[in-house]
């Protein structure tokens, strides 16, 4: 018990030392959507006024996919999240 101790003072230490060296993919992307969001409209500010509408599904085709949709989701396996025990090794 006592080596677990020191084996999370040490690690906790080195992690603390190492300055969040740990980097993911969030934190490399972070704002590139509005970047370029922002380039777009910084290049073509008019272009909101002439933009269509986006055209729907008419009702019968949207209840069509709605329906296959859900029936391929009645034939999928219920997934378990996985069992964590957290406890004292003896």
């Amino acid at each position: 018990m006592r080596w677990i101790t020191c084996a999370t003072i040490v690690t906790a230490a080195a992690l603390v030392l190492a300055g969040g060296c740990l980097h993911s993919r969030v934190e490399e992307n972070w704002g590139d959507a509005y970047d370029a969001q922002l380039g777009w409209q910084t290049r073509n500010p008019e272009a909101a006024a002439a933009m269509q509408p986006p055209e729907g599904l008419d009702p019968e085709t949207g209840m069509r996919v709605a329906e296959r949709y859900y029936k391929t989701e009645e034939n999928q396996r219920q997934r378990q999240a996985p069992t964590v025990v957290i406890g004292e090794m003896k």
